[in-house]
């Protein structure tokens, strides 16, 4: 006897409808059907009148099945209360160790822990900080922390992504850039420019972008004037005019009174999406624990 079948009988029961029961249920009614008669074999008895249901096309307990409501409601219930009280017991449980890589938003990593304190005030989030987004999957992969806090794509398939921000490719210029004035950038504009960039071994998708390059026709080797380490002095580098820089759209610029953030276009005027950029966090797959579970859960996409 599997629970799910007490689930069933007891929402035909309470309905005396196999259609309304059925809809409650996101099944078909036929499959309702099938594990009704199952529960019904296995326990040896009808449940319900079948002479009702074949000719007056109406459902009706049987004695039997008067008798067996009740105490499956009672077994439904106290499931129900085991599976809360381990929650509960698990989230009341030690530290959550959330890995964050070392160019990560801070607006992303304030959002995250603000939600973490609201939600689970009890439980002792500690960031461990990676070099890479690749490094913070390889961190979970190894069991080393509990969640990641990374950006996409998976590298391994062990791992479970939730999305919390989605993002794109942006372009930012100076002010005083001669396009600055211009609506939107298309890619193919932009192969005489010089570019400053995150260094490689730090970039999520430093690869990605120039083969999206290639692809229109120029790559940006020996165009690169400068490569950092930190978002802040990208954006410091791109203001005094040093050269221009991708970015991703999750990040807010309206601040930096200096900066222009352009949109990059398709020649058709449509987004250019070729390159995602999606935050997420990960966890491992077989490690469901219900703090990681709840949390994941908890965590809306922005």
């Amino acid at each position: 006897m599997e629970l799910r079948q007490l689930r069933y009988f007891v929402a035909v029961a309470e309905d005396l409808h196999f259609s309304k029961a059925a809809q409650k249920l996101f099944v078909s009614q036929s499959a309702l059907s099938q594990q009704i008669a199952l529960l019904e074999n296995e326990i040896g008895v009808e449940l319900f009148v079948r002479a009702s249901r074949q000719h007056l096309r109406k459902v009706e307990l049987t004695e039997a099945g008067e008798s067996f409501v009740t105490a499956a409601q009672k077994i439904l219930q106290l499931s129900q209360q085991a599976i809360e009280q381990a929650r509960q017991i698990g989230l009341h449980q030690q530290v959550l160790q959330v890995g964050v890589y070392k160019t990560a938003l801070r607006e992303r990593l304030v959002e995250l822990l603000q939600v973490l304190n609201h939600d689970f005030p009890k439980v002792e989030v500690k960031l461990v900080e990676f070099p890479t987004p690749h490094s913070v999957q390889s961190a979970v992969l190894a069991e080393n922390i509990d969640l990641g806090f990374t950006l996409l794509p998976l590298h391994y398939p062990e791992l479970n992504a939730k999305v919390i921000k989605k993002g794109s490719l942006k372009v930012i210029l100076s002010q005083q850039h001669q396009r600055a004035l211009d609506p939107s950038l298309t890619l193919e504009s932009l192969q005489n420019e010089k570019w400053v960039e995150i260094t490689r071994n730090l970039h999520p998708v430093y690869d990605e972008i120039e083969a999206m390059c290639q692809r229109a026709g120029f790559s940006r080797v020996g165009k690169i004037v400068q490569e950092v380490s930190s978002l802040e002095l990208l954006i410091s580098l791109v203001e005094v005019g040093r050269g221009i820089a991708f970015i991703s759209s999750a990040y807010d610029l309206s601040r930096e009174p200096n900066i222009v953030v352009k949109e990059l276009v398709q020649a058709d005027g449509s987004l250019f999406e070729s390159v995602a950029i999606d935050s997420a966090l990960v966890y491992l797959g077989k490690n469901g624990s219900p703090l990681v579970m709840a949390v994941v859960g908890g965590i809306g996409e922005g």
